[in-house]
């Protein structure tokens, strides 16, 4: 019987449990193996913190009534799309949209693009200020998962680069990491367009979603050579399957049910 059959609990019992240190040897044999210029790589939401800062950024917009008139247009196609009722303005579709993506009528990869791209007409400065007090008011620094720290100490000491690959969007994952050490162009998630100073409705850079995270890596890290990998939830799927050393941290029941397609899975310890 594969993971896939099995319960949530099953499942994950099926898979190897190992410490910190027992990842990093993994890791280590790896590099020997592969030698300098192979990297880490993270999904950012229930991996490297608990919880989604994406979901903050987006629930922190909704009860500022924060949506702009720029984004309503396209607000209103998606909500038609997938069959949300539409009525109202920017503030109402999205609020719609968003409730609908938690009855599962709106699709995670849709859902995922929108909560970045419905920031149009805001300047990046302003949505920055925002990801900031959100950061804040939601203690941020103390979900970091405190198991993962010494795996980043490890790629600093080797001289590893880490890179993060998040379905959330890129403003509120470059704010979240920064004390990680993590530099801008070492990061792929879902960036709207930008038109003269302001964000616009719609997607400047492929969505960062199931398949799209292995693709968004390969654009900023062409070598693709991948020691080891972090993810929480089934569309990390693709990008786990990267590594030499593919690791579940905190995984989602969805995982779990895919966990026998990905080679050589271990699940974190934390």
């Amino acid at each position: 019987m594969t993971a896939a059959h099995l319960d949530g609990s099953a499942a994950a019992a099926a898979i190897p449990r190992e410490s910190t240190s027992d990842i990093l040897r993994r890791i280590e044999a790896a590099y020997g193996a592969v030698g300098p210029g192979a990297a880490l790589a993270f999904d950012a939401d229930g991996t490297l913190w608990e919880g989604d800062v994406g979901f903050d950024l987006f629930e922190a917009f909704l009860a500022g009534r924060c949506a702009r008139p720029e984004a309503e247009a396209a607000l209103r196609r998606e909500a038609e799309a997938f069959g949300v009722a539409a009525e109202g303005g920017a503030h109402e579709i999205a609020s719609a949209l968003h409730a609908a993506f938690a009855a599962e009528r709106y699709p995670e990869d849709r859902a995922f693009a929108m909560m970045a791209w419905a920031f149009a007409g805001w300047r990046e400065d302003e949505l920055a200020a925002l990801v900031d007090r959100v950061l804040e008011e939601k203690g941020h620094a103390g979900r970091i998962r405190p198991a993962l720290l010494p795996i980043l100490d490890w790629a600093r000491s080797r001289g590893a680069p880490v890179y993060v690959v998040s379905a959330s969007p890129r403003a509120v994952i470059e704010r979240a990491v920064r004390r990680l050490g993590i530099a801008p162009e070492r990061i792929a998630a879902m960036t709207p367009a930008v038109r003269e100073g302001r964000l616009a409705p719609e997607l400047g850079a492929p969505a960062t979603y199931g398949d799209g995270k292995t693709q968004a890596l390969e654009r900023i890290f062409p070598e693709l050579a991948v020691l080891a990998a972090f993810g929480d939830s089934a569309y990390d799927a693709a990008l786990l399957r990267t590594a030499r050393v593919p690791v579940a941290v905190s995984p989602s029941p969805k995982l779990l049910a895919v966990a026998d397609t990905i080679p050589g899975l271990v699940l974190l310890a934390t």
